[in-house]
Formats: structure tokens, C-alpha cells, sequence
């Protein structure tokens, strides 16, 4: 049909709400005495709410009802003193009711926009430490909804209706206690009426829920969309693509059109008519207290305040069918937060301590084996986290490494070259543990880096890459990566190194002129600088470049190169380039073909070998005798 949903969103497992209650239930704990204060003012504002219509009643059936001889036989000035007390009492409890409404107002804010903060700042310091393979499977903008929108969603689920299920609650079981009381035959009516409106919102609570989990996915579909366009405005206003990309933004909401047109439908529809539920109570009520009123047996003041009593048991039964839908939806955004918080890192701390782990002789790769995947053919239910347990298993995965094995002595600078997709960055992504292999062990001084901590580790190495990457901020401190240990002459030393002092000089203020977004206001060879001088400002031990110097200018290239060796001087490098001009003097070169080491040696002995390395050699500095020379 037109309104078809699709219930899926990646990474998101529906959960019941016995599930879900005792993961929410812990996030109010930090913040109880907020939670215990909102509770005891509810007490004060259900007394209140209760006592207006028995003060109406009061008037009536006491002061102003002329057909009674019993207020009849009161003096007037009695009755007239009594009417003032009566609505001096009425006023007081207004105020009661608004003072004490306020103060709960506050108290309930406090208390919803704490846990929200905390749940944010815990959702975001969780996606900060999962693994690339989660990175790459979420958009930027799917990631926003759900560290931001849906944690917004959940705001007024921890304040307002947390508090307020139980106010209405407490309200419309104290409305049918007054009513029973004060009438057994009209109350007894009216509750026999209550299980079916209840029974009737629980059932359309339910069956909406399914509508509200596609929405909040057709959402975040959208934001997706728009993060990602607005990335590459650049590219849309120069191949002028704006006319489709709006075409594919109205196609985009549409699909959340299809959901909320339905779904609002069939919401208003439902409590459109489930207000004929207040109609036939009020008939009720006319039948029973009018025939009670003729035979005297009930006092019109009575009548008044079952009307009043049922106006504000409907109020409290929407409120809460209300309450019930909004959690119902809430409820996909705390399944669609823990579907990130109950995601576990690729990349697994080792039990070893930090302390024991040294880098002094060699790193080796020992019959590696990798793939992000398994092959498309696999059924639907294959886990791709799945460990193969054999070799001959090889044709079941799409096989990125395989069998890799090579040693990287301290102090040598390794090379790794090959046609794109070989796994050249693959083999730097698992040396930096952004992934574990599959099979074998990448080993330091004999010792397996799954043993110890990722940050230990990590903190051995310093990462420059082809796409630099720079944060708004001063050029200190990204230098540094906004580390306030990291000594400003040592920073400054790094960039002299690498040449990128002359850039900083030229910047105003120096290294506390302030950088854009991206480094925006820096050219792509100034931001690669940069970026060299940002990894050997951390003093690592290992340094890798990845296609490090492919985006800069045959000038930037040169300087880039004379300070190559001042920068590996006393480290180990591991250099992945496609400009073999960079890499010359690497002490070993390792030519990565589909997945495999095809040749290793230094420069002129694959040379010799007149194989791959020799071919692409060639093909490099065809008609550049001097370069080739």
C-alpha cells in the first residue's frame, strides 16, 4: 500500500518495553533527588486538583441553592460570609496549585535536561571509541540524529512524563474515588465505562508503535541527506547538480511523508472519536443525577461536581493515552540510542597493562589474514564478525590480506607500494589497530598488540594521511591535538623540522592564529605540512604516512622530501605511496599485489628483478630521464 512501512534502520535491535525499562530506570539514579522532589510536590498538586470541584459543590448545595430549605433557613449575611470564606479557600488553592505547578515545572526541567546531558556526553564518548568498520556503515548525518535528536526526544520522556504518567494517574483514580463517595450509583457507572476507553488507547498505543519506529528511521534518513549534500556543495554548484539533488531531497521526504501522513490519520482519528467516551459519561450522569435530583436523593450541587469531576477524568485519560504514544515513541529513541550504546568496539582493550608494552626491537606481521566482509553470495543470517576456522575457507570472504607475513625492524623505513586495492592501507589500518585481523598476529618484540590496551599502543605512533584533517582552534593547538602536555617548544621544533614554520609565520598571530574548519583557510600542500609536523610533534617511535605527499605540489613535494629524513631520523617508518620519488631510500620495499607480498627488497633489487616493481617504475617516469636517474 501507499503507506507501506519498511521497520529497519541498521545497527537498531527492537526490544519490548521489558527490555528497555530496566536499561532507563538506572539513568534516573545520579539525578533521584530531583525525581523524589517532583513526587512530593505531585502529592500537594493532586490535593489541589481534587479540592476545586468540592469547593464548587460546597457553594452550591450550601450558599446558592434557593430551592433548599435548609439554606434557606441560614441568614443572609451568613450565607454571604460563607460564600466569601468558601471562594477565599477556592483562590488559595488556585494559587497553591499554580505556585506549587511552577516549582515542579523547574524541578522536573532540572531534571530531564541532566540525564539528557549526562546520556549525550556518555553517547558521544562511545561512538568516539568504536571502530572504523561502525564509522563507515553510519553517515554523519544518521549519527547527529541519533546523538542529538533522539537524545532531545528522551529529554521530556525523563522530566515531563515520567512524573506526569503518575500525576494523571493518581488524578484519575482520585476523581473515581471522589465519585464513588459521593455517589455509589453514578460512579459505578462510570467505572464500568473506564476498562473499555483504557482497553481501546493501549491497543491503538500498540499499533501505532510501528508507525513511529519508521518515522524516527525516515528521519534520520533525511537528516543523512542533508549533512552529506551540504559536505559537497562545492562539487553540486560546480557540475550544477542542484536541480536533482533537490528531486532526490523531495524523494527522500516522501518517504517520511508516506509514514506521517498515515500515522496522523489515524491518531486524530482515534482520539477524535474516543472523546465520544466524555459524551456518554456525561449522559450518564444526566440520567442518573437528574432522576436522583427529582426523587431528592441527589443535590444538584452533586450533579455539578460529577460534571466538573468527569471534564477532568477525561483530561487526565487523554493526558495519559497522550503520555502512553509519546513513550511508545520515545521508546524507539532510547532502542535507537542503545543501538549505539550496546554496539561493542571492533577493537578490544588487551588485559595486559600499558606499562608493559615496549617497542625496542622489530614489528611483525605473521600470516595475517583480512577481510572487512564476507562475499555477497553468503546467506542472509551470516555473522561477517565471524572467525574463519580454516584456510580453505578462503573463498567464503572477500579477502583484503592474505597470508601476509614481513618483519619491520626498529629503526628501518618499510615501504608499501602496489596498484590501488592491493592492501596497502589495509595493512596500515590493522598495524594501528583500527582492525584486528581475521588470522595470525601482528607481533612487537614477540608479543601480540591484542594483549594491551589500544591507546597504549596507538600512543606509539604518529599518523599522517592524504586527506589532513584540521580542527577549528589555533594552529598550537592542533598541532598538539588539543594536548596541554605537549610542550610548546616541542611543537615548534616539529614544525621547523618539517618545514611548516614558515608557514605558521606567515599566518597572523602564529601559532595562536586560528585555524577554519578543516583548516579551510590553508592550501592543501600548507595543510599536509601541517599534518607532518602534528605527528612528529608527539614524539612517536613509529611513524606512518599514508599517501602522505600525493596531494601536494611538485614544491611542496620537494621541501616535503628534505625533511622526510630529518623525520625518520631515529624512527620507524611505514611509508604507503604511489609516487615511488618518495620512497627511493626506504631500506625495504614491499610491492602488495591482491592481497599478497609479490615482491620485497630494496629499490635497485627490484629493479633487477625486472618484475611488477620495476614495470610500475617505469611506467612512473617514462620520458623524465633525470628523475628516473
Amino acid at each position: 500500500m501507499w503507506w507501506h512501512l519498511d521497520e529497519t534502520d541498521s545497527g537498531v535491535r527492537q526490544q519490548s518495553v521489558r527490555e528497555l525499562l530496566p536499561k532507563i530506570l538506572p539513568l534516573f539514579y545520579p539525578h533521584r533527588r530531583f525525581l523524589f522532589a517532583a513526587y512530593g510536590l505531585l502529592i500537594v498538586i493532586t490535593g489541589c486538583f481534587l479540592a476545586g470541584p468540592l469547593i464548587i459543590q460546597h457553594i452550591i448545595d450550601n450558599f446558592l441553592n434557593s430551592e433548599d430549605p435548609a439554606v434557606l433557613a441560614v441568614p443572609v449575611p451568613e450565607r454571604v460570609h460563607g460564600l466569601i470564606v468558601a471562594g477565599v479557600i477556592y483562590a488559595v488553592v488556585a494559587i497553591v496549585l499554580a505556585s506549587v505547578g511552577y516549582l515542579q515545572g523547574i524541578t522536573l526541567f532540572r531534571l530531564g535536561i541532566n540525564i539528557v546531558t549526562d546520556l549525550k556526553s556518555r553517547l558521544f564518548n562511545h561512538v568516539l571509541h568504536l571502530g572504523l568498520d561502525f564509522h563507515e556503515e553510519q553517515s554523519p548525518g544518521k549519527l547527529i540524529s541519533r546523538v542529538e535528536s533522539d537524545t532531545e526526544t528522551l529529554k521530556e520522556l525523563f522530566s515531563d512524563v515520567t512524573v506526569n504518567l503518575l500525576r494523571n494517574l493518581m488524578f484519575f483514580i482520585g476523581i473515581l474515588v471522589m465519585m464513588l463517595v459521593k455517589n455509589f450509583s453514578i460512579g459505578v457507572w462510570i467505572l464500568l465505562l473506564v476498562p473499555v476507553l483504557f482497553a481501546a488507547a493501549f491497543w491503538f498505543i500498540n499499533f501505532m508503535r510501528k508507525y513511529w519506529r519508521e518515522w524516527r528511521v525516515q528521519w534520520a534518513v533525511i537528516m543523512g541527506y542533508v549533512t552529506e549534500y551540504m559536505q559537497g556543495i562545492d562539487v553540486i554548484q560546480q557540475f550544477n547538480y542542484q536541480k536533482r539533488s533537490r528531486e532526490r531531497m523531495f524523494e527522500t521526504s516522501m518517504g517520511k511523508y508516506r509514514v506521517e501522513v498515515p500515522s496522523s490519520f489515524l491518531d486524530y482519528g482515534f482520539w477524535g472519536a474516543f472523546l465520544f467516551g466524555e459524551i456518554i459519561a456525561m449522559i450518564i450522569v444526566l440520567i442518573v443525577g437528574i432522576n436522583g435530583a427529582i426523587a431528592e436523593t441527589v443535590k444538584i450541587g452533586t450533579v455539578v461536581m460529577f460534571f466538573l469531576y468527569i471534564q477532568q477524568m477525561f483530561q487526565p485519560i487523554m493526558q495519559l493515552s497522550e503520555q502512553l504514544n509519546f513513550i511508545q515513541r520515545s521508546l524507539i529513541s532510547v532502542e535507537r540510542v542503545l543501538g549505539i550504546l550496546e554496539t561493542k568496539p571492533s577493537v578490544d582493550d588487551g588485559a595486559k597493562p600499558a606499562v608493559e608494552l615496549a617497542f625496542d626491537h622489530e614489528i611483525k606481521f605473521e600470516n595475517v589474514w583480512f577481510a572487512y566482509k564476507k562475499k555477497a553470495t553468503e546467506s542472509a543470517d551470516a555473522d561477517a564478525s565471524e572467525t574463519p576456522a580454516a584456510p580453505d575457507a578462503e573463498d567464503e570472504w572477500e579477502w583484503v590480506l592474505k597470508d601476509v607475513s614481513f618483519t619491520i625492524p626498529k629503526g628501518y623505513n618499510i615501504a608499501l607500494v602496489g596498484a590501488s586495492g592491493g592492501g596497502k592501507s589495509t595493512i596500515v589500518n590493522l598495524l594501528l589497530r583500527f582492525y584486528d585481523p581475521q588470522r595470525g598476529r601482528i607481533l612487537v618484540d614477540g608479543r601480540d598488540i591484542r594483549d594491551y590496551p589500544v591507546k597504549a599502543w596507538r600512543s606509539h605512533s604518529g599518523l599522517v594521511l592524504q586527506d589532513v584533517y584540521l580542527f577549528p582552534g589555533s594552529v598550537a593547538d592542533n598541532l598538539r591535538v588539543f594536548n596541554e602536555t605537549v610542550d610548546l617548544k616541542l611543537v615548534e621544533n616539529a614544525a621547523a623540522i618539517t618545514r611548516a614554520d614558515k608557514i605558521i609565520e606567515n599566518l597572523p598571530d602564529g601559532y595562536q592564529g586560528e585555524l577554519a574548519e578543516r583548516g579551510a583557510n590553508l592550501s592543501v600542500g600548507e595543510r599536509q605540512l601541517l599534518s607532518f609536523a602534528r605527528a612528529l610533534a608527539q614524539n612517536p617511535p613509529l611513524l606512518v604516512l599514508d599517501e602522505a605527499t600525493s596531494s601536494v605540489d611538485p614544491h611542496t613535494e620537494r621541501l616535503v622530501q628534505e625533511a622526510l629524513e630529518k623525520l625518520l631520523e631515529g624512527r620507524t617508518g611505514v611509508i604507503v605511496a604511489h609516487r615511488l620519488s618518495t620512497i627511493l631510500n626506504s631500506n625495504l620495499i614491499l610491492l602488495i599485489h591482491q592481497g599478497r607480498i609479490a615482491e620485497s627488497g630494496n629499490h635497485q633489487e627490484l629493479l633487477a628483478k625486472n618484475g611488477l616493481y620495476a614495470k610500475l617504475f617505469r611506467l612512473q617516469f617514462a620520458g623524465n630521464s633525470e628523475d628516473a636517474a
